[in-house]
């Protein structure tokens, strides 16, 4: 059987803790369909993404200097399913890209690469509501000077769900901007790797990174890996990075249960407030009432 990786580390650490790579079956997709936006209009694009088994969808989005571009995409598998967004942003372009992942197969691949031109903005939003197995690998190389990627991602695991995550920012333009943002619940016996790369290339002069997770842990059976990374070959540059990993805080429990709400209430709104966070940065009514539902609130406020 002939394998491939994704999500490979830019330096590996230690083997044992499993995180350098994520290996599979090198799968001969069929292609479902391949979809070329350019910016010309200005309406929202909109893409509903129903992948049958070892079946794939290409997404190229090409924007021409000063054009915006809006694609928000509802993506979902029955089998083993894989879903290709390139982004090519030209300078002083804006491109916004809405992912909202859903796997009822055996396995989704997700990636989004993306290279921005001089003041050139990319900002990605993805959620994440659970799966058998979905592996993500975004990555970015910020090649003008002052381009900015922003990318907020949510994930909702229950049961045995699996999610492998991997963002890479390359930094190469001159005070190049990126701000990586993730914030998820797992529940269950669900697991999550999340590796995030802030990679400063010589020459990135002035460049800015930040990363950050926050992970609400529902279960003491969840298995999460997080695996932030700054790289620098520039002097002149900053760089942050940061986690928060736990459970909910026992006062803050005893608090909501002492007015009258139910311990697994008081989990699930957490749960959701988290998610809120994210769900609000698609920044389309329709879209996030959809999401909102499936998370199981009915409002969008």
């Amino acid at each position: 059987m002939q394998t491939v990786k994704y999500n490979i580390l830019p330096v590996p650490t230690f083997a044992v803790f499993g995180v350098n790579y994520a290996e599979t079956e090198q799968l001969d997709y069929a292609p479902q369909e391949t979809v070329t936006l350019d910016g010309s209009s200005k309406d929202t694009a909109r893409a509903e993404i129903a992948l049958a088994d070892n079946e794939s969808a290409l997404y190229n989005i090409a924007v021409q200097e000063n054009g915006q571009q809006i694609l928000i995409q509802f993506c979902s598998s029955q089998g083993r399913g894989r879903l290709e967004t390139e982004v090519t942003a030209s300078s002083g372009a804006e491109v916004k890209l809405v992912q909202v992942i859903e796997n009822g197969g055996e396995q989704l691949i997700n990636t989004v690469k993306a290279s921005l031109a001089a003041n050139a903005h990319f900002e990605l939003v993805q959620i994440y509501l659970g799966g058998a197995d979905i592996i993500s690998e975004v990555r970015t190389s910020l090649e003008g000077r002052a381009s900015r990627f922003d990318a907020a991602i949510g994930y909702s695991l229950s049961e045995k769900d699996k999610l492998r995550l991997n963002v890479v920012a390359d930094h190469i333009g001159r005070k190049s901007l990126s701000q990586i943002d993730v914030k998820g619940v797992l529940d269950g016996e669900s697991s999550k790797t999340f590796c995030g790369t802030i990679d400063f290339k010589q020459g990135a002069s002035g460049a800015k990174g930040a990363e950050n997770e926050e992970v609400l842990l529902m279960t003491d059976s969840v298995r999460n890996k997080t695996v932030p990374l700054i790289l620098c070959a520039e002097e002149d540059v900053e760089g942050a990075h940061g986690a928060s990993v736990g459970r909910i805080d026992e006062e803050q429990l005893f608090y909501m249960q002492s007015r009258g709400i139910p311990a697994d209430e008081v989990y699930s709104l957490m749960a959701r407030a988290r998610l809120a966070q994210i769900i609000s940065r698609i920044g389309d009514e329709e879209a996030q009432r959809r999401v909102y539902h499936a998370v199981g609130s009915d409002t969008n406020e």
